[in-house]
């Protein structure tokens, strides 16, 4: 057997051609898992023709990626799941998507591909908020937003909220003459760095600021030089009175009175992962006691928290296969959508955990909205619905193993340049072929040399 083994490895150095074929068909065989994923991946359909008169519609982002398209805004019939409207015209950002009427809705993202210090023109900068009735295609407001800007929120009277998360501030360059060209220089600072705003379009200025710096240490969240808040989230709420915002690094939601910028309370601590780890888009369903359903993004879960006296309960959670979620509403109804980002998957569950709804879309959901109850829908709270469990309905999985926890990490950050489609299997797959040629090239190299 030894000497069999042996002759077939002499063979093979000896006969290239036979090595060459040999190579070729395994390189194929681990190339064809991801090759028959990408070929099969169920993007968003087309738009359903004459489907505009479509009534119950669920909104879904997409927030793409900087190396391929896929960053757009869908409206999908809930019930046939037919794409009845998509603007794709952010091609690699697009994140929040708030329907404010029947027929209208705000989004924001990055609208070209340019770097914005290319481009020259303020009008087509390419970071914008767009106020836009979906229906008819028309747009009713358009403005610059800063680089990044996650979420925009309409106050009425041509008045705007927007969450700034730029983290930069330091030394000039391309970025900050533009910004300065945008009018987002302070005196104090080089820029507008990590700050809520209200910007009154009627006006054309900005005219309310809060800026975490001035309530927050420096060396809060990721750093004031690095990515201090990552703030990516801001409603209005108790009438327009106080802000709820998500500054992500902080690992922490805040309620922030907008007239004395004092924080009324914080969910959550800085690093202490048990309660929240770099959270996206709280929602507050009730303001007495106060009730934030949250998406627990690092902790693969959506966690809903109750005030009771000082302390935080967590009041409800679902954690049943989800990869990353970034968005959580409630519906009237009791039940709670999701944006499950890491699957590329939105989804509707009940109070007990049953998937009542889903529907699978590329390239990693960020927001999901049912447009007949607007902007961030404040359903009841788990302790007003009759019936309801009090406690996790569905607990946390086992402890995944350090090297499962690096792999499953190492996959989803490749999930960014990869094609859709691609799974954990083809993964592995590619990293053969990866081996593969490898071996192969240090043959062909020998054989070069001799």
């Amino acid at each position: 057997m030894d000497r069999t083994r042996a002759g077939i490895r002499q063979r093979l150095r000896s006969d290239s051609t036979i090595r060459r074929l040999m190579f070729g068909a395994l390189l194929v065989a681990f190339l064809l898992p991801s090759a028959i994923g990408v070929a099969t991946y169920a993007s968003p359909a087309a738009e359903s023709e004459g489907a505009t008169n479509a009534q119950n519609v669920t909104f879904v982002s997409t927030q793409g990626t900087s190396t391929q398209s896929g960053a757009g805004v869908y409206a999908i019939d809930t019930e046939s799941k037919d794409v009845v409207w998509s603007y794709t015209e952010c091609p690699d950002k697009c994140f929040d998507v708030d329907p404010l009427s029947n027929d209208t809705v705000l989004f924001v993202g990055k609208t070209e591909a340019r770097k914005p210090w290319n481009i020259t023109n303020s009008s087509t900068y390419n970071w914008k908020a767009t106020h836009m009735n979906w229906r008819t295609g028309e747009v009713i407001a358009e403005f610059s937003v800063p680089i990044e800007t996650h979420d925009v929120d309409f106050l009425g009277n041509g008045q705007y909220v927007v969450a700034n998360k730029v983290n930069h501030d330091g030394a000039e360059s391309k970025w900050v003459a533009e910004a300065k060209r945008q009018g987002w220089i302070d005196g104090n600072r080089s820029t507008h760095s990590h700050l809520l705003y209200v910007y009154d379009r009627n006006r054309d200025e900005i005219i309310w600021e809060y800026r975490f710096v001035d309530h927050y240490p420096r060396s809060a969240g990721d750093g004031y030089e690095n990515d201090y808040t990552h703030v990516n989230d801001v409603d209005a709420v108790q009438n327009g009175s106080a802000f709820l915002t998500s500054p992500r690094e902080f690992d922490r939601v805040l309620l922030i009175n907008r007239s004395t910028k004092e924080t009324e309370w914080e969910l959550g601590e800085e690093d202490d992962y048990d309660v929240l780890h770099e959270q996206h888009n709280p929602v507050l369903l009730s303001s007495d006691p106060p009730t934030v359903l949250v998406a627990d993004s690092e902790n693969d879960r959506i966690v809903e928290y109750q005030r009771v006296g000082d302390e935080w309960e967590r009041t409800w959670m679902y954690a049943s296969g989800l990869d990353w979620p970034r968005d959580a509403d409630r519906l009237p109804n009791g039940n709670t959508m999701i944006a499950d980002s890491g699957n590329d998957r939105v989804l509707e569950v009940t109070p007990n955990g049953e998937v009542v709804w889903e529907y699978n879309i590329s390239r990693g959901p960020y927001d999901i909205e049912r447009l007949r109850y607007g902007d961030e829908p404040q359903g009841p709270p788990m302790s007003e619905i009759e019936g309801a469990p009090t406690q996790a309905v569905t607990e946390d999985s086992e402890e995944s193993s350090s090297l499962q926890v690096a792999f499953e990490e190492y996959y989803f950050l490749a999930g960014w340049v990869l094609p859709p489609g691609v799974g954990t299997t083809a993964f592995v797959s590619l990293h053969g072929a990866l081996l593969k040629m490898l071996v192969w090239g240090r043959y062909e190299w020998r054989d070069y040399r001799s």
